[in-house]
């Protein structure tokens, strides 16, 4: 393409060399001459701008195979980080259902320590009503065993008394 653009100068050039060649001008054919040398420079410095051209476009090309295999790999990359996500998704939702459940088993637990401490401190009071009950009993226990050992005590002093009246009847009545 860029060397169409420079053909059609050279044509150009070419066909007034021919056209003043013929005529037998030597002015016009330094003039000729040196817009030659200058447009033959001017080719070779577009030349050398078109084989630099063509080196950046072989560099462009290489580098745009390398952008898109590194494009695949980001792709790939991202890919396997968009499945490595909805895993650990996943993961968090299973982790959240154990932490509702264990939640749920915290609250159930919790609950019953409440009904074991109102159990307990119900117990606590029963308890307590139960030993002063007890001491209760225990001082009539007490004062009951008092009675008995007194009426013991009575009815041995009346055995003492009656056995002493049976003796005493015997003596009365003869053998």
């Amino acid at each position: 393409m860029i060397w169409k653009i420079f053909l059609r100068p050279l044509i150009v050039l070419a066909c007034l060399v021919a056209l003043t060649g013929c005529n037998g001008h030597a002015k016009e054919k330094a003039e000729l001459k040196d817009k030659l040398a200058k447009t033959q420079a001017a080719l070779w410095e577009t030349e050398s701008e078109r084989d630099t051209l063509k080196a950046d476009v072989t560099k462009l090309k290489k580098s745009l195979n390398e952008t898109e295999s590194n494009l695949a790999d980001v792709a790939q990359a991202r890919n396997n980080l968009q499945e490595h996500v909805k895993e650990l998704v996943k993961s968090v939702d299973e982790l959240q259902k154990q932490v509702d459940a264990f939640t749920k088993a915290r609250d159930e637990l919790q609950r019953q320590v409440k009904e074991l401490i109102m159990s307990r401190d119900a117990a606590l009071v029963e308890a307590t009503n139960v030993r002063i009950r007890i001491e209760k009993l225990m001082a009539q226990l007490q004062k009951q065993v008092e009675e008995v050992n007194g009426l013991r005590d009575q009815v041995e002093t009346i055995q003492l008394v009656v056995e002493d009246l049976l003796t005493k009847l015997k003596g009365l009545l003869g053998p």
